[in-house]
């Protein structure tokens, strides 16, 4: 199947996730920071904040869909964050745009894709953005360690497809091996990725129930 255009990928995420449902899990996300500390979610907290956006979302969201769309905020904050902090130009947050000349905002268009639309709109929740990614953005899903060599274009698109479609066939072997190219989580983090495994028990599997309960206890 051949891959989505970005302008497809970015309609489909609109309709999958409206600006007050994205809003309302970046709520969810700045409280899971917080609480934790700076921990990266795993699926069990997914798991979790997908029960918790069935009340004021009135939509059942998939542990998998809550899971893309935090890796797709941090993308784009990412790209975001690049933008704003770009020797020659900065951002004017009070109109939402670019201090620099349109010749110079159309080149750094041309070599850095998907950072068109925030010329006028900027990015909604940039403060929110920042508390939950902001930690993790340089040595996270999209940074790369300092031993390895910089990413070209087909890799950076391989990279962020990873993120943004997890869930797509591929072997744990696989998703090892990629883990290890990118140079993997914070090493220091509990929470900063999932272990091999090798050697140890199978953890009890988290199901929907269990997350029910633990959003009940936390209402309560």
């Amino acid at each position: 199947m051949p891959r989505k255009t970005q302008v497809e990928d970015e309609a489909e995420d609109r309709l999958i996730w409206p600006p007050p449902h994205a809003h309302q899990l970046l709520i969810l996300l700045e409280d899971f920071v917080q609480k934790t500390h700076g921990a990266i979610p795993n699926i069990k907290d997914f798991k979790l904040m997908a029960v918790k956006l069935l009340g004021p979302c009135a939509k059942r969201y998939r542990p998998a869909q809550v899971k893309s769309k935090y890796h797709r905020m941090r993308i784009i904050y990412g790209k975001f964050k690049k933008l704003i902090n770009h020797t020659g130009f900065g951002w004017d947050f009070d109109n939402n745009t670019p201090n620099c000349d349109t010749d110079v905002w159309d080149d750094y268009c041309k070599a850095n894709p998907g950072v068109s639309k925030f010329k006028y709109v900027g990015l909604p929740d940039y403060e929110m953005h920042k508390n939950v990614f902001e930690k993790y953005n340089a040595t996270g899903g999209l940074g790369y360690s300092s031993t390895n060599p910089p990413c070209d274009v087909d890799d950076e698109a391989d990279i962020e497809d990873r993120f943004l479609h997890p869930d797509n066939g591929r072997s744990d072997d696989d998703e090892e091996a990629f883990q290890d190219y990118i140079g993997g989580q914070h090493s220091g983090s509990k929470r900063a990725g999932p272990s091999s495994g090798r050697g140890r028990g199978r953890k009890k599997r988290t199901t929907d129930a269990d997350c029910v309960s633990a959003a009940m206890m936390e209402v309560v």
